[in-house]
């Protein structure tokens, strides 16, 4: 049975329950005990209920498996990492990205950064990289997940109830998003209502969805903003990082729920940047710091697989700008190409194009001419053989559909379609259109 709005709001409600009691919500950052530093009690009981927590995440969230990736973000956090920090023996960071469009980063306390694709596809730099996980890492060292619930404990937690309601409200929008044929809507609050909430996971909630508050909030930037002043980071990348987000091409903005895409913080965070720049002008007045090289082997392939999550929710703005981005960096890559010809036929499909029988026979074409590209580059790929034999049929060429779809089969023969594939050969041949092989 689906769980409804409701039935999410009273689990999170009973997860934010805590017993009341007046705690103290002023703690010194980790890193200013540097090898001393030993959590508190009521804290590695918070660690314990987050190693718990991540686990359930880990079942149920697709990662992005780059272990090569996840070593370059890595050494970007072990740059960022000031030194009493890197000396406790308590916390030590570990990224992971997770394949997913939205733009999303968040950290767990005992010092798991999670960060999706949709996020870094949008980075222009590692400086911009930078200012996305210093960030984060900002809100490890400066224990803003037990400062906030000792706050919330202390009031009540009328706060949080308030936030549960709001993201309640959000993800009750999903059904009727679907129910208008919004597939793209629908499927990015689903992140948000089935993952998240869905599960209750009250900590990934609170750090990538509700977050910490004003003052908090602040603080991480801050923090952020002075690890890359320290480490050599571009600090004029901030703001950029933040105006590029708040510009996206996506999804309209309140889709977007979460922290990195929503319109107030993200326009909170460059007048946070600006500030920050304004009072420490040497802080900007460096050359970038990060490895161009290394980003671009790194994030380029980011780039074209979150493109494939943009195009397979139907926001094809989106995925055209990340795959015009991707022909120019790699023009030999035979995913992009493929990937390019199912976006003109995207594009083919739309009710505009429905409307002008000229643009559609132009895209099917432009389509045909990126998938035979992509074929050309890597003949043994199974899926442009599909697309192309299946347009080739639909355009009556049945002749080359039979040779492509034979292709198809031959090199995907357990396919989910593999036996329909098999069906339209068969057809093809007792009407005479698929020569010998």
């Amino acid at each position: 049975m689906r769980r409804t709005a409701t039935f999410r709001a009273v689990t999170l409600l009973t997860l934010l329950a805590f017993t009341s009691s007046c705690m103290t919500t002023q703690l010194p950052p980790i890193s200013s005990a540097g090898g001393d530093f030993e959590p508190l009690p009521d804290e590695q009981a918070l660690w314990e209920e987050a190693r718990d927590e991540e686990k359930k995440l880990l079942e149920e969230a697709d990662l992005y498996e780059d272990p090569l990736l996840e070593d370059y973000l890595e050494d970007v956090v072990s740059r960022l990492t000031p030194p009493g920090m890197a000396a406790n023996e308590a916390v030590r960071y570990r990224v992971r990205v997770i394949e997913d469009p939205t733009l999303n980063a968040f950290a767990y306390p005992h010092g798991s950064l999670y960060v999706h694709t949709g996020l870094l596809a949008r980075m222009e730099n590692e400086d911009q990289i930078a200012t996305v996980l210093g960030h984060e890492m900002t809100h490890v060292e400066n224990r803003h997940m037990v400062r906030y619930r000792r706050s919330a404990m202390n009031k009540q937690i009328g706060l949080s109830v308030a936030a549960v309601a709001a993201a309640v409200i959000l993800a009750g929008e999903q059904g009727d998003a679907m129910s208008r044929g919004q597939w793209g809507k629908a499927a990015t609050i689903g992140v948000l209502g089935d993952v998240i909430v869905g599960l209750g996971l009250q900590l990934a909630f609170l750090a990538s969805v509700n977050g910490y508050g004003r003052n908090l909030e602040h603080e991480a930037d801050q923090g952020g903003f002075a690890k890359l002043a320290a480490t050599g980071y571009d600090l004029q990348e901030a703001p950029k990082v933040y105006q590029a987000l708040l510009e996206d091409r996506g999804e309209k903005p309140e889709v977007e729920a979460f922290f990195f895409g929503s319109h107030p913080q993200l326009t909170l965070r460059i007048e946070n940047a600006r500030k920050y720049l304004a009072a420490h002008p040497a802080a900007g007045d460096v050359s970038p710091a990060g490895d161009a090289e290394a980003f671009s082997r790194r994030i380029r392939p980011v780039v074209r697989d979150d493109a494939r999550l943009n195009l397979e929710m139907g926001r094809l703005t989106l995925a055209e700008a990340q795959l015009e981005k991707v022909r120019q960096w790699m023009p030999d890559d035979p995913e992009a190409h493929y990937l390019t010809g199912r976006l003109h036929l995207a594009k083919s499909e739309t009710a505009e194009a429905e409307k002008d029988a000229a643009a559609q026979a132009e895209l099917r074409a432009a389509a045909r001419e990126s998938l035979r590209e992509s074929i050309r580059l890597d003949p043994e790929r199974p899926g442009p053989h599909r697309e192309l034999g299946l347009l080739l049929h639909r355009g009556g060429e049945l002749r080359d559909a039979c040779r492509e779809l034979r292709h198809y089969a031959r090199l995907d023969p357990d396919a989910d379609d593999a036996e329909r594939v098999r069906d339209y050969i068969r057809d093809l041949e007792r009407d005479g259109e698929c020569p010998g092989e």
